[in-house]
């Protein structure tokens, strides 16, 4: 009787083991280790942050929500949870609570991450003012703080101050070489003014995130324009080296996204406008029409592409399209008065 009494407990532990192994198998193999982790520590604040962390991440706030304020009930001496539960405020739109959570982080422990996300919340509140102290407080405290610094650099862009954000976004990137938000947002801002000086920004952020499709993109954009500004300065096409450069970024971009139809219409355009080479920018501008039928753009170009080969009807069926799709586009309208005057 004592022999089937053991090998009854023992049978009932091993089906308890297997169905607590077993519970959690539909989950994603990380939600599932943290789970496991807790049933045999529930006592462990750590593993409820981490958990709220998962389901923050994972876009389940309420859930992360549960776990934080868990971990806090367990545990309310640690500023990072405080953090942790500001983030999921913020993900809630509560913004006063945010306020809140990131000052009881900092009464802990001076929190850097604290300082900096708070420092962004009044900017984006435009509390200038209140976010430059939090700033300056949180550089007190650690010099070398590349984020605090860009921070400022946002600051000093949105209150009018071009110089010292340029001056700021340059410290920036002095303290942390892989910052590429610095290096992005000073080649675009010389990229709006065809400054050269823009290229060696975007090579550097390519450096760091060398897949960026919009870097990718802005680079072999900024080629372009600056072939067209030496076209127009007299300059003799068969010697402007940019508008190749232009041509190896758009293909490099089309490797990393072979979906990216901007980039085909502007292969298209440097062939139709700069190369005169018709076939060949009717065969980009079909790709890219072919990835977005209602790219109106592409339409309008190909129809140019097709005026120029003297193919009227196909043109015209072009620029009808162009203008089914966006009636305002201008360059459609113009053409089709062109066709019209010709046929007058």
């Amino acid at each position: 009787m004592k022999k089937l009494l053991f090998l009854s407990v023992l049978i009932a532990l091993i089906c308890s083991f297997s169905c607590q192994s077993k519970k959690y198998d539909n989950l994603p193999s990380s939600l599932a280790e943290l789970n496991r982790k807790i049933d045999k520590s529930p006592k462990n604040s750590d593993l409820y942050q981490l958990r709220a962390e998962y389901f923050y991440r994972n876009n389940q706030v309420d859930k992360a929500l549960a776990d934080i304020l868990h971990a806090i009930k367990l545990n309310d001496k640690k500023s990072t949870y405080y953090v942790t539960l500001a983030d999921i405020y913020l993900a809630k739109n509560e913004t006063d609570l945010v306020e809140e959570m990131l000052k009881k982080a900092i009464s802990i422990d001076d929190l850097n991450e604290a300082y900096l996300k708070l420092a962004e919340l009044y900017l984006y509140q435009y509390m200038y003012r209140e976010s430059d102290e939090i700033l300056e407080r949180a550089i007190r405290l650690q010099n070398h703080n590349p984020k605090a610094f860009l921070t400022r650099a946002i600051l000093l862009r949105e209150t009018g101050d071009t110089l010292g954000w340029l001056r700021m976004m340059q410290l920036v990137i002095d303290q942390d070489p892989f910052e590429v938000i610095a290096y992005s947002d000073l080649a675009y801002y010389f990229q709006e003014r065809l400054d050269p000086l823009a290229i060696s920004y975007y090579k550097n952020a390519l450096d760091v995130s060398p897949n960026d499709k919009i870097l990718n993109y802005n680079l072999g954009k900024l080629y372009q324009d600056l072939g067209a500004l030496e076209m127009e300065r007299g300059k003799p096409f068969k010697n402007i080296v940019e508008f190749e450069l232009a041509k190896e970024q758009y293909k490099n971009l089309i490797a990393i996204d072979p979906r990216s139809y901007p980039a085909y219409n502007n292969l298209g355009y440097i062939a139709l406008v700069y190369e005169d080479n018709y076939e060949e920018a009717i065969r980009y501008f079909t790709k890219a029409i072919e990835l977005d039928s209602l790219y109106d753009q592409a339409w309008c170009n190909r129809g140019i592409a097709y005026f120029y080969l003297e193919d009227w009807q196909n043109a015209r069926a072009d620029f009808l399209q162009s203008r089914r799709i966006n009636p305002y586009n201008e360059g459609a309208i113009k053409e089709l008065n062109r066709l019209d005057a010709m046929r007058k």
